[in-house]
């Protein structure tokens, strides 16, 4: 498996469409498939996702203080996402976070091993051990006995990285040449945090393609209705086996199907004599 890295953007495309798991240093992260995501709760699962999503900018916006808030503003490009997470951001931002990682990793084992750290299953791996007072120790014989490549830690170092592989994954952005900025038009220096998370939760849903307006409804549809839509259109696809589609193998399934119709659409239009069609192939890049 190649490093996260290492991947081109058409490698990365591959990967994301085969539904293989990405790693990030000694970390991998498999991506939950739809009939994970339903066991897990879909509205907790997405709830997950915006709480790791915030960026700098936002936690600084959301400081009301206006002395602190000028402070980290001047110290910002020494700061990652992940400082105000484990230690500028109080106990519930920490809280937050270890619940995101542990549904990512799919593991309860998280542990904060200082401000500059997490590691994931050293319990089960004999590293960490609790006595009865619930104080945690390290076991260093354990510690040293454990192969390099089976020491899995999250720092400020991985954690954007951790980060941009799960939205890439669930479709919160798309695969783009190294080094090119992403635009994020969800990010303005003006929203508090409770209203960017609000509008993060826009944002996932903006991925999503819009249904095409009847007379009736032109209100955006669910993940329900992708998943219905794509399992009765689909000719390989059904309400069996819908089921083991990652989000990013599902939205782009649909959003595909979306521009077979179109093109059908405007194919018809144009042999019934319609003129300034926008003709777009269906095999054309998403």
């Amino acid at each position: 498996m190649r490093e996260f890295e290492e991947l081109k953007e058409l490698d990365l495309k591959l990967n994301l469409l085969s539904g293989s798991s990405i790693k990030v240093g000694n970390l991998e992260i498999e991506p939950y498939t739809i009939g994970e995501i339903n066991d897990y709760g879909h509205s907790y699962y997405m709830q997950n996702l915006q709480w790791i999503s915030i960026s700098i900018d936002d936690f600084i916006n959301s400081i009301l203080d206006l002395e602190k808030k000028i402070t980290l503003e001047q110290q910002k490009d020494k700061l990652k996402t992940f400082d105000f997470y484990i230690k500028l951001g109080g106990q519930e931002m920490l809280d937050g976070l270890l619940i995101a990682l542990a549904m990512i990793f799919k593991t309860e084992d998280i542990k904060v091993l200082d401000e500059n750290v997490i590691a994931i299953n050293f319990v089960k791996m004999g590293i960490l051990k609790f006595d009865n007072d619930g104080q945690m120790t390290v076991n260093k014989e354990a510690l040293e006995s454990v192969n390099e490549e089976d020491v899995t830690l999250i720092h400020r170092e991985n954690f954007d990285k951790i980060v941009e592989v799960v939205k890439l994954q669930n479709y919160l952005s798309k695969p783009s040449v190294k080094n090119e900025p992403e635009v994020n038009p969800a990010n303005e220096e003006t929203r508090k945090l409770q209203e960017y998370m609000e509008e993060m939760k826009k944002k996932v849903e903006s991925k999503k393609r819009k249904q095409q307006k009847s007379d009736n409804s032109d209100e955006e549809i669910d993940i329900a209705d992708i998943v219905s839509a794509v399992s009765s259109k689909s000719h390989s696809i059904n309400s069996l086996n819908v089921w083991n589609l990652t989000l990013y193998q599902l939205y782009d399934k649909y959003a595909r199907l979306e521009l077979i119709d179109n093109y059908d659409f405007s194919i018809r239009a144009m042999m019934a004599g319609a003129e300034k069609i926008d003709l777009k192939h269906w095999s054309s890049k998403l």
